[in-house]
């Protein structure tokens, strides 16, 4: 993050100033279909700001589904949605956003999943952060270490993300490997050129072996305490972080 504010709104450094309380909710779009569909808008409002109008990850097939698990973070009693982000269970072939963006161009890639189909498979997905959330110095990285707790859970060994090339550093600090042997030498020119995106591949409890100490430390509590609080040293000032579990 650059530390000049002063590319930003000043509505949104205002904002960003007064976040001092988040809650991470967790939860499957089969329990909460009100807030489900809230966070399917939040996903579409942000990319859209930033002018990406279609992504497979825009589909609402996802609603009312039992197994796909919703992480939300909220503010101002949940009456503001800050970020969120989806984890999909694959139940059958075709059926998570990555295989629909790129499956047609890469056969590998489907034989990959369904090889590793009985041991359980997932997509972590639609991740999504208001521009306010990122000016406070909440980063994405608390709610996916929290993802990749919970993959035991979930019954999902094998977890997959389709994300930017810029964003290795955060692959590589997560503990994803990326599947080089698919597409172009691991890249795909997707969701539209010049952008090229990659596969990461997760696979628990392995690859925790490979993510920082930090990762490793955020993604065993959310295992082992479905409900807890810690600080996070926010831009402005420190931020109480809450997660609750509503699937414990």
């Amino acid at each position: 993050m650059s530390s000049s504010l002063s590319h930003i709104p000043r509505e949104s450094v205002d904002i960003a100033r007064t976040l001092r309380e988040v809650t991470l909710h967790i939860f499957r779009a089969s329990d909460d279909p009100g807030l489900s569909a809230r966070f399917a808008e939040g996903h579409k409002a942000v990319l859209r700001a930033a002018g990406i109008r279609n992504l497979t990850s825009f589909g609402q097939d996802w609603l009312g589904d039992p197994d796909t698990t919703l992480f939300l973070l909220t503010c101002e009693e949940d009456q503001v949605l800050l970020s969120g982000m989806r984890l999909q269970r694959r139940m059958a072939p075709g059926t998570l956003p990555l295989e629909k963006a790129v499956g047609g161009l890469s056969p590998d890639l489907m034989r990959y999943l369904d090889e590793r189909q009985e041991e359980g498979c997932g997509e972590f997905c639609a991740l999504w952060s208001r521009r306010e959330t990122a000016v406070a110095g909440i980063g994405m990285l608390p709610m996916a270490c929290v993802g990749l707790g919970l993959m035991p859970q979930l019954d999902i060994r094998h977890g997959f993300a389709f994300m930017g090339t810029n964003m290795r550093p955060i692959q590589r600090e997560l503990g994803f490997t990326i599947l080089e042997q698919l597409g172009e030498d691991g890249e795909f020119a997707y969701p539209a050129p010049p952008i090229r995106s990659e596969i990461g591949h997760f696979r628990h409890p392995e690859s925790l072996a490979d993510a920082a100490e930090d990762v490793q430390e955020m993604a065993r509590r959310a295992a082992e305490e479905p409900n807890h609080d810690h600080g996070i040293d926010g831009r402005f000032h420190r931020i109480h972080y809450r997660v609750e579990n509503h699937m414990a």
